[in-house]
């Protein structure tokens, strides 16, 4: 998900960001170049999407010992200004999360990012939080557009494609090094 910012005045690091409170009228917060943007709280079919794919790769994830999935985890994906990202799921491989302290951001890109869209959020900004994502390390970013029911897989290098209803996901469009996975978009999709 994205949003137009509404930012604080000073820059803030990683750290200061950790220490900020909870957004007042709810929702979550990322940091993007060191400001402090409050997003609002999702709907009804954005949570119900995130739900299906955290458990669908999650399950998959834990079968294979690939690493761990996260629902809104802070990902540092840049510095000098700080920048925190927190996918709606995200992937990362145990190689990843060596030596990651078990609370608090972790200070790398998901292995896989995912974010599902929401009517209020701006192409240029989920264009611009794909590109951040793959900069910092991503080796899969995934743009889950509900209305089109549509996933658009980005990877590394620019290369972009963008799935239907008729298309099923594999393990190679989640950047997984075990084969098997399959997210069929027709059932994902389905009320």
């Amino acid at each position: 998900m994205t949003t137009s910012p509404v930012s604080s005045e000073a820059l803030l690091t990683a750290d200061e960001f950790w220490d900020l409170p909870e957004p007042v009228h709810g929702g979550r917060m990322e940091l993007v170049a060191g400001r402090a943007v409050t997003e609002m709280p999702v709907g009804r079919l954005h949570a119900k999407l995130a739900a299906r794919l955290l458990r669908t790769i999650g399950d998959f994830v834990e079968k294979h010992r690939l690493g761990e999935t996260h629902v809104e985890l802070g990902h540092r994906t840049s510095g000098t200004p700080d920048s925190v990202r927190a996918p709606d799921v995200s992937f990362s491989t145990n190689h990843l999360l060596e030596g990651s302290s078990s609370d608090g951001f972790v200070n790398f890109a998901p292995t896989l990012a995912i974010e599902v869209i929401s009517p209020h959020d701006r192409e240029a900004e989920i264009a611009g939080k794909v590109e951040e994502y793959l900069d910092a390390g991503s080796s899969r970013v995934w743009i889950v557009r509900p209305a089109n029911k549509t996933v658009t897989v980005h990877r590394p290098g620019g290369d972009a494609h963008t799935y239907t209803v008729r298309d099923t996901l594999t393990s190679d469009d989640a950047a997984f090094t075990a084969e098997g996975f399959e997210l069929q978009l027709e059932q994902f999709f389905s009320e």
